[in-house]
């Protein structure tokens, strides 16, 4: 089980909403891989055989949601709730992402004016993605810019998953592409993924890398209009 609470967890989102803005107090997960009991007649021990099924349970603990427009506490209070994507980093370097999140649970505690305390328990009913890299950290941004590179150590060769995750937009802001580009020497860069125009925010994509990922990856931001934008961005590597 891992725990975070590192003032480095920066990256906290459901479908592109930002759960951190709602005072995140404890989180945790847990992946489990699931055993039946195959104990048969005679048998002088327990058996038990795995059965190739996993399951990742997350939890947040007393937090106070805030109840905004598109905010957390009118995200999860409408149950249940259609699949959705859990995106986080615990220390700003690694990345997790569980796709196919059902939220199970979502305990109200307490009323303080526009926030609500509440715990809630997410139980993965898809696939979790671990120790992918974060290549835009959660930043805003009003204009058109470049990250700094990431250095991988070394290429691979089997593609992955882009990830990227626009939690606020102000409405000057008339569109935005985001795009990861990698390199083998952090000088000669090519476009390795582009994501979909973002128009409106929360926005959470993802999208499948095929092939050769190289060494060096960075993402660059594209700003149409004025105002400020908040992304965060990252890569799994197969």
């Amino acid at each position: 089980m891992a725990k975070a609470g590192s003032a480095s967890f920066t990256l906290l989102t459901l479908d592109g909403v930002n759960l951190l803005g709602a005072k995140v107090k404890e989180f945790t997960w847990k992946p489990e891989a699931l055993q039946e009991d195959t104990t048969g007649l005679g048998d002088s021990w327990i058996d038990q055989t795995p059965t190739g099924i996993r399951r990742v349970t997350v939890t947040q603990t007393g937090q106070y949601f805030d109840t905004s427009l598109n905010g957390l506490h009118e995200t999860l209070a409408a149950m249940p709730l259609p699949a959705k994507t859990l995106t986080w980093s615990p220390d700003g370097v690694l990345l997790f992402q569980a796709r196919g999140t059902l939220t199970t649970g979502y305990d109200v505690l307490a009323t303080n004016g526009a926030l609500t305390k509440a715990n809630v328990t997410y139980t993965i009913s898809g696939a979790l993605d671990a120790n992918g890299s974060v290549i835009q950290p959660a930043e805003d941004h009003t204009v058109t810019w470049t990250s700094a590179a990431v250095d991988h150590g070394a290429a691979s060769t089997l593609g992955g998953t882009a990830v990227q995750s626009v939690t606020a937009k102000t409405a000057g802001i008339t569109g935005f592409v985001g795009k990861l580009q990698h390199a083998p020497d952090a000088i000669a860069w090519v476009d390795l993924t582009t994501f979909a125009n973002v128009t409106a925010a929360p926005n959470q994509q993802s999208v499948a890398v095929v092939g050769t990922i190289n060494r060096y990856t960075h993402f660059v931001g594209t700003i149409t209009g004025i105002g400020t934008i908040r992304v965060a961005a990252g890569l799994f590597r197969t």
